[in-house]
């Protein structure tokens, strides 16, 4: 007997007399208890459990998320005095700082959540335009006109360029907030396709490259670089959308910081396709975020993050150099320099110039791999073990028809085009 039923049944017909009570009664005695109902009833009994069950399943595997909601009546607000919690001072409603157009007011009740959204698109209010303009010019050339992006106000710093700033907000705005065009704009303006070469003068003059005089010369996103090895080395996976995935990184990674009984207890790396997805859909657990994306300055997202900084560090290049889905990437890089390069070292040599910096190498430049290509090769005959352990990093298989020792040599060449500054660099 259900606990919610035990007391009704215990009190008897006598004293158990609302509707509503018999009624969970009757509807307990006709599916548990009745003996001798008929096989009609039996069979809905047993199809409307069969229905729960999936539907309890069904339940358990959808993810919930929190939804805000505002409460039917509103709670008093104030200032409080020198910012004490007990000691409230004027009391204030739902608003918008006073040099800015103000919220519409609604008759009947106080401005809404949707409200402020249509309040923030509005052509007279000039902020969301602003800050959404400056946040992708840094996007391109690493600083934006309002170098402070995380912050507009008195605290921040003042645009380099104010008319330029209006005149990309009204584009953006105008354009109806259309992010390919303005995108398409910058990439195609003088300013950004200006060579990024510095001249002594203008770099004494001008070091954070302020005043627009050359074209932006910034390290790409942690994000950018992994992306970038996969997609020339032929490994990326470019499927769109589908759940976050756990790629290569160090063995017990969250166990330091896991709690017992989490999902996330455990680094249960991924396999297969998974591995080479787009660094946007890495499954990101905030007290231990993927090193590769830390140790290039990705924020960990415990904090809002409006501007990235940009570091210099040995762990950087010893990722480059070691990591299991770097070498990896060299060794597939190298398989298609073989495969697809040409049929001598001249040939793919170039090949692999073309494929990771979309130009030909100059002739120092071509000496110098040549002779690696050469020591390389040395090193292998003599050491085919070595060769052997190089090529077999990650899960990925190299090619049967390839001789282990050449495509060791030319994994070590790729990794090498792999690390360079001009590759790892937007010129």
């Amino acid at each position: 007997m259900p606990a919610a039923l035990q007391g009704l049944v215990r009190e008897g017909p006598e004293k158990t007399t609302k509707p509503e009570d018999v009624a969970r009664v009757r509807a307990h005695w006709l599916a548990a208890v009745w003996r001798d109902r008929p096989a009609e009833v039996t069979a809905a009994v047993t199809a409307r459990d069969e229905a729960q069950k999936a539907r309890d399943g069904l339940d358990g595997r959808i993810v919930r998320t929190f939804v805000f909601n505002d409460l039917p009546q509103m709670r008093d607000s104030f200032v409080m005095q020198r910012g004490a919690y007990d000691k409230p001072g004027d009391k204030v409603d739902r608003g918008t700082p006073a040099f800015l157009p103000p919220l519409p007011a609604v008759e009947g009740r106080p401005p809404s959540r949707l409200d402020l959204a249509e309040w923030l698109m509005r052509a007279d209010q000039p902020l969301t335009a602003r800050v959404a303009a400056n946040r992708l010019w840094q996007q391109f050339f690493g600083t934006g006109l309002v170098k402070t992006s995380e912050d507009f106000g008195l605290q921040g710093e003042p645009p380099s360029h104010p008319d330029l700033l209006d005149w990309l907000a009204v584009e953006y705005r105008d354009g109806g907030w259309d992010t390919r065009r303005f995108v398409r704009m910058i990439v195609t303006s003088r300013a950004f396709r200006r060579a990024s070469h510095a001249v002594p003068d203008q770099l004494e003059r001008d070091p954070e490259n302020r005043l627009l005089a050359r074209g932006p010369r910034i390290r790409l996103d942690a994000e950018q670089i992994r992306d970038n090895a996969l997609a020339v080395s032929g490994l990326l996976v470019r499927t769109f959308g589908g759940k976050g995935v756990k790629p290569y990184q160090p063995d017990n990674i969250w166990e330091p910081v896991g709690f017992a009984g989490s999902n996330t207890a455990k680094y249960a790396r991924d396999s297969g396709d998974a591995l080479y997805r787009r660094s946007l859909y890495t499954f990101l657990k905030r007290t231990a975020p993927p090193p590769f994306m830390a140790n290039f300055d990705a924020p960990n997202r415990e904090q809002f993050c409006a501007r990235r900084e940009r570091s210099n560090t040995p762990l950087q290049a010893l990722q480059l150099m070691n990591d299991v889905q770097h070498v990896e990437a060299a060794r597939a890089l190298a398989a298609r320099a073989l495969s697809e390069g040409g049929d001598d070292d001249a040939a793919r040599i170039d090949w692999l110039f073309t494929a990771v910096l979309a130009r030909r190498p100059e002739p120092a430049e071509r000496e110098v791999l040549t002779a690696s290509l050469a020591a390389h090769r040395s090193r292998y005959a003599a050491d085919s073990p070595a060769a052997a352990r190089l090529i077999a990093h990650g899960e990925s298989k190299p090619p049967a028809r390839l001789p282990t020792e050449e495509l060791a040599s030319w994994t070590l060449l790729a990794n090498t085009m792999l690390n360079l500054d001009e590759t790892l660099m937007r010129n």
